[in-house]
């Protein structure tokens, strides 16, 4: 049985969508985020909190219970991940930045902004590693 607490809590993440079994940090089998996002945050290409984020060509994305369903034709692949509601669909599609969306993230979730921050920049930044999303600076 996994562990809940409480959710109340400003400083835990627990049954967020960030710190269980099935939160972002999960290792998935085509998206691996905790063994390998160090190294992908400390690349030049990190993720900057003033970019928005679009699907590639050829990919589409759909929200399911876990959270997001990506779908590469080029492939043909399927990504999961396990985000719950924290990344909704239309964030792909909004010139929201990243800085907007864990603000957003903070006040849904009241969770503490430097957590939230790195889950969110290792998900953003594996799925722009994997050629399904592409940054843009928002000016």
């Amino acid at each position: 049985m996994t562990e809940r607490s409480d959710t109340t809590n400003p400083r835990s993440l627990r049954g967020v969508g960030l710190d269980d079994p099935f939160g972002p940090e999960a290792e998935i089998p085509n998206l691996k985020l905790h063994s390998e996002a160090n190294s992908t945050l400390e690349s030049p290409g990190a993720v900057q909190s003033n970019m928005s984020f679009k699907l590639a060509d050829g990919v589409q994305v759909r929200a399911e219970g876990f959270g997001l369903l990506f779908y590469d034709y080029r492939g043909p692949r399927l990504y999961f991940v396990p985000s719950k509601d924290l990344i909704d669909v239309g964030f792909f599609s909004r010139r929201q930045s990243v800085s907007e969306l864990i603000a957003s993230i903070c006040t849904r979730k009241e969770c503490t902004k430097a957590l939230v921050e790195e889950r969110i920049t290792q998900v953003l930044a594996k799925l722009e590693d994997k050629g399904l999303i592409y940054g843009q600076p928002i000016r």
